[in-house]
């Protein structure tokens, strides 16, 4: 009991001790955790006390705490008026640097290659330096032979082309002189491109 109320007073010392000129928010958490204490070392040591007695230094305490602390508009307005305000260097705030231009399209067509069975000249469309599409103007066409192994031949180097993006393509079984004429015109329309 007497421990309890010793602490009682010294905590009521140190609260009437604290400053004006103390930022709130510390006086706050100071006091906070030593009322606390208090408050439950009075009820748990004196069991016998009576009710009166062991709500009186709580509401003391409580009353001191209020009058001690200002009011939660004053210590916002005075934590206000102690930081500097924000400079603001411009009026919006930047953006992330992104590339907003539209993708670069443009169409280069290769050098006729002349082979065994014909000429075979390819046309590359190239999007901001990649190949997005790849076509064979000419390929060899003179029999009907010629018509069904380009037929094959061809939609297979184009598709090669577009998974290369380049002129390193696997040759096409069966149509040799066609693939070697098609590497032969894409090198020479990558070489414009400057690729």
């Amino acid at each position: 009991m007497v421990l309890a109320g010793a602490a009682t007073a010294a905590t009521i010392v140190l609260l009437l001790a604290l400053k004006p000129n103390t930022d709130p928010a510390l006086a706050q958490a100071d006091a906070a955790p030593s009322t606390g204490l208090t408050a439950d070392a009075s009820l748990s040591a004196s069991p016998t006390a009576s009710p009166s007695a062991s709500a009186t230094p709580a509401r003391t305490v409580g009353k001191e705490r209020a009058s001690s602390s200002p009011s939660p508009s004053r210590s916002a307005s005075r934590s206000a008026s102690r930081a500097p305000a924000p400079t603001r260097t411009s009026g919006a705030p930047s953006a992330p640097k992104t590339t907003s231009a539209a993708p670069t399209t443009r169409t280069v067509t290769g050098a006729t290659a002349q082979t065994k069975y014909g000429p075979v000249q390819v046309r590359i469309t190239l999007t901001d330096g990649r190949i997005t599409g790849a076509t064979a103007v000419q390929s060899p066409s003179s029999s009907p032979r010629s018509r069904e192994i380009s037929s094959t031949a061809v939609p297979k180097l184009n598709q090669e082309t577009l998974a290369a993006q380049s002129a390193d393509i696997d040759t096409v079984s069966g149509a040799t002189y066609t693939s070697a004429g098609y590497k032969q015109s894409l090198q020479s329309a990558l070489d414009q491109a400057g690729i």
